[in-house]
């Protein structure tokens, strides 16, 4: 698995231009088939992002605010026909994995959570589709929400926080004034994150690792959503609208705490998201919760310290001077807990 972390000079432009392109390659089309937005905020909403299969559009999401607000919705319609549609637990719990918080509703994600129903969280609910009342599914967890109804030949989702009651959707016709708002919208996210605070601690004030942390979540939840997509024979999704904020904060981090320079510090944490990857695709050992706690917490703290002194010291050094003879040595540090 290959991560690659944001390069610093002109990252904003290059959020602009990376949008401008993808602009031209949607051809600021409709799909055939009705795409939904809300009815009350044709001058707020922005494309967040679409996926092809077989070179067709099958889902497209429109977005109202950003998720470093306090609320905002994603508004994602995908074809019946053409898409395998998602538990909405499996939505919200990707909301939880982008936001760097843990899923709380135990049992939902993988390997359990193929052909999970919807039930028995999702209550029934009705909301406004096209000026008349339909039926939908709604399911909250904690801070978050997701609505879900099947208009025609498509399945509409709606995801968000700080909302408890559903605008009303109507259908565009006509997605060119949602696509000229992508560029800015992501330039704006990214800035949003970047003129925050660097996150030297988590929310109590009493994780000085927190960022590291924060990384290694959002990029384990991207790999795990990927292979889940590869699995169906679906479309890679999207990199996650904080990906570069994510990278720098844990880069700002490891400079501070290590006296680093960029490079230096890039490459330490690059490494750190390797290492963790390798472990996540090889390891046989990885889905047990405790000893990958202990693998994470390990791999941070030699990162983040430059301290040798936990018991996989020897398997990280081994990992890195050759990656297979690494995982071996981790294999051997995963047997040594088995039996201690």
């Amino acid at each position: 698995m290959r991560f690659v972390g944001p390069e610093e000079t002109g990252w904003v432009e290059a959020l602009r231009e990376v949008a401008e392109g993808q602009r031209a390659e949607l051809d600021l089309e409709l799909p055939g088939w009705p795409v939904y937005g809300l009815a009350d905020s044709v001058e707020s909403g922005w494309l967040a992002g679409w996926s092809r299969q077989d070179g067709m559009v099958v889902t497209v999401q429109i977005g109202y605010g950003l998720r470093t607000d306090e609320s905002w919705l994603l508004v994602e319609t995908q074809s019946r026909t053409d898409t395998t549609v998602q538990p909405l637990d499996w939505v919200l719990a990707s909301v939880f994995a982008q936001s760097g918080e843990d899923y709380p509703v135990p049992g939902v994600l993988p390997p359990a959570r193929d052909g999970l129903p919807d039930a028995p969280r999702a209550e029934p609910v009705d909301v406004t589709a096209d000026t008349v009342t339909a039926s939908a599914l709604v399911q909250r967890v904690q801070g978050y929400v997701a609505w879900r109804l099947v208009r025609d030949d498509v399945v509409v989702t709606v995801v968000g926080r700080g909302v408890t009651t559903l605008p009303g959707l109507v259908r565009l016709t006509d997605l060119g004034s949602y696509a000229a708002r992508r560029g800015e919208c992501l330039a704006a996210l990214h800035t949003g994150r970047c003129s925050e605070p660097s996150p030297l601690t988590g929310p109590d004030e009493t994780q000085p690792l927190w960022a590291h942390h924060g990384l290694l979540t959002m990029t384990i939840a991207s790999h795990t959503e990927h292979a889940a997509k590869l699995a169906m024979n679906r479309p890679h999704p999207p990199l996650v609208a904080d990906w570069g904020a994510r990278w720098e904060a844990a880069i700002r981090r490891q400079r501070q705490l290590r006296e680093q320079g960029m490079a230096d510090a890039r490459q330490a944490v690059t490494a750190m998201v390797a290492q963790v990857g390798d472990l996540q695709d090889g390891a046989a050992w990885w889905k047990r919760d405790e000893l990958r706690r202990r693998a994470l917490n390990e791999i941070v703290w030699v990162t983040a310290t430059g301290e040798w002194n936990v018991p996989s010291a020897e398997a990280q050094r081994a990992w890195a001077d050759d990656r297979r003879t690494g995982l071996d040595a981790w294999q051997r540090w995963a047997d040594g807990h088995r039996s201690g």
